[in-house]
């Protein structure tokens, strides 16, 4: 979890969303209304956007969506994979450079290089911020969600391919630069439990969060992060800021949002980055590591 801020591990992100000609192989987005007011427009693409752009140079979609789920219809062109390939709830030092070494591979095939411009979309599940997240943590220049996911890009009159993917692997193997600070293992939020002012946030649902908790955390479901109504689209910066100030987490403090294996709570994580929230570590093992150990406290 090293702290380093985010708004210093994303400035080569703004740049080149500033300045299109420093990534000339790299599709630049249109920020749409809803999008002015966020810290970071460029982390999302709409779907009108993506229908215009989506076989530019250098861009790579690929669906967070079971197998199944992507052959009944996909965005053409578009590279699969799902959550559980990507998930790792070992957080030890040798358990995350193994799942490292496996993530760089599964990015290879799937056709991403360094100099990609991925666009990442799901179901409608919102859990392309875990894929999100990955590329992030591993420092790749440039990686956005696609709002609302595939209704959205149904809806925009985007077309519909059907059957399985067929990536073609990138020329070379891809090499990520960890950027510990956006992952906390579990002996970090260990000793974090006896510092007030980190706040953790428990992103299951309140059922799961009531039968057992990290001390200290407080819950806010992830579906909150985007609003109700197809295609879930990410609420607006206003939304969110109110309803993470509401929930009393600090800007300026360090964010700890957690799930079961690190999925919904990378929703949490997007969403709070998206704002401008400094200092946020996704702890990917998450419950399922936390509580593999009888002697971790629990509440409930």
């Amino acid at each position: 979890m090293r702290i380093r801020p985010l708004y210093l591990i994303s400035l080569g992100l703004v740049l080149l969303a500033a300045f299109p000609a420093l990534g000339a192989a790299q599709a630049t987005p249109v920020a749409t209304p809803a999008a002015n007011d966020y810290a970071h427009p460029e982390w999302l693409v709409e779907a009108g956007w993506l229908v215009q752009h989506r076989e530019d140079a250098g861009v790579v979609v690929v669906g967070l969506t079971p197998a199944e789920e992507f052959a009944a219809g996909h965005i053409p062109g578009a590279a699969q994979i799902d959550w559980p390939a990507l998930e790792v709830i070992d957080t030890s030092d040798a358990s995350l450079e193994r799942w490292r070494g496996t993530v760089e591979e599964q990015l290879t095939a799937l056709g991403i290089s360094r100099e990609s411009s991925v666009i990442v979309y799901d179901g409608g599940t919102l859990f392309a911020a875990r894929l999100w997240w990955i590329l992030h943590y591993l420092d790749h220049p440039d990686v956005r969600i696609l709002n609302g996911g595939l209704p959205a890009w149904e809806q925009a009159g985007g077309e519909v391919a059907t059957g399985a993917a067929a990536p073609e692997p990138a020329a070379a193997p891809y090499t990520g630069e960890p950027q510990l600070a956006l992952l906390a293992q579990v002996s970090e939020v260990e000793a974090t439990l006896d510092q007030p002012e980190v706040t953790i946030i428990d992103a299951r649902t309140p059922e799961e969060y009531g039968d057992g908790h990290i001390p200290g955390a407080r819950n806010l479901n992830f579906p909150r992060n985007a609003l109700p109504e197809p295609p879930r689209l990410f609420k607006p910066a206003a939304e969110l800021r109110a309803m993470y100030a509401n929930f009393g987490a600090d800007p300026k403090e360090m964010v700890i949002p957690y799930c079961t294996t690190g999925v919904r709570s990378a929703v949490t994580f997007f969403s709070l980055a998206l704002i401008g929230y400094e200092e946020v570590a996704l702890f990917t093992g998450s419950w399922a590591e936390w509580s593999a150990d009888p002697a971790r406290p629990v509440e409930s």
